[in-house]
């Protein structure tokens, strides 16, 4: 009775549960990467998660590397959390969804360690796809130059300009603020935004430097169901969000711990 109070006084059921985190102990080379993580609310099949990436290996890279847009990495681990109504009684009624997940990223383009380089390099990479040959902005710019020449009147050079910027805005790739540094324990990140102007649902990414050419991303994918809720839920999860940030540490494994992968495998076997 006091969970279904609070869960009405909150407007929402779900999201991240700090009461039930997942300490986890990652090793990338000679560095030990550290977060806590509430486990998912979402039923789904247990995965085994690897607990070593060699970032700086390139034929490790090539090998597990997956694609998705413009983005190329190495999938590290990924926790979902649904949002819900206090009484959940319809399916497909949920608010909508937070997902985190931590991957591996290499370039050769940059120097990675250069934060400025780094802070061009990821709003670059998104215009560069977007507007490439397969890119969706092309092909709305495409269309609807096609379409404005096929119009009794076509659209003169600004007006259909302005028609390929108001496309782009509502059904393709817009464009992104700059990205910026932000310091979180100690730790300086790169940190971009992917939004639509009609649309809720968010991006968030922060991109810590590990070596001239790798760097570890941490992505948060706000995922809006019901647009008229998400005023309920929305401040949970970028205070879920930020509490996972702080979670984050990465030092230097000691020489005497040298044990540490082996104990790191017997504790998530």
């Amino acid at each position: 009775m006091i969970k279904l109070a609070k869960a009405f006084y909150r407007g929402f059921i779900g999201g991240p549960n700090f009461d039930n985190c997942v300490h986890h102990r990652l090793i990338l080379e000679d560095k030990l990467l550290t977060l806590d993580i509430p486990d998912s609310n979402v039923a789904a099949a247990t995965s085994t998660i690897d607990i070593s990436f060699p970032y700086n290996s390139r034929s490790w890279f090539e090998q597990n590397k997956e694609d998705d847009f413009q983005h190329e990495f190495v999938h590290m681990l990924i926790e979902l959390w649904m949002y819900l109504p206090p009484l959940n009684y319809l399916p497909s009624s949920e608010y909508g969804m937070l997902t985190c997940q931590l991957r591996i990223k290499q370039t050769d383009k940059i120097n990675v360690l250069d934060p400025e380089q780094l802070k061009h390099f990821v709003i670059n990479e998104y215009d560069t796809f977007h507007w490439g040959p397969s890119g969706v902005n092309t092909e709305i710019k495409n269309d609807t130059t096609v379409e404005s020449s096929k119009r009794a009147n076509p659209w003169d050079d600004e007006a259909l300009k302005e028609e390929i910027e108001g496309r782009i805005e509502v059904y393709g790739k817009p464009p992104i603020p700059p990205a910026k540094e932000v310091i979180i324990n100690k730790l300086t990140w790169v940190f971009y935004q992917i939004k639509r102007s009609n649309s809720r649902s968010h991006q968030d990414y922060y991109c810590l430097p590990l070596s001239e050419h790798a760097f570890l991303e941490v992505k948060f994918n706000h995922r809006v169901d019901r647009s008229d809720k998400h005023k309920k839920w929305s401040k949970h999860a970028l205070a879920s969000q930020q509490r996972i940030m702080e979670s984050i540490k990465l030092n230097d494994i000691p020489a005497e711990h040298d044990n540490l992968i082996t104990d790191n495998a017997e504790k998530h076997g």
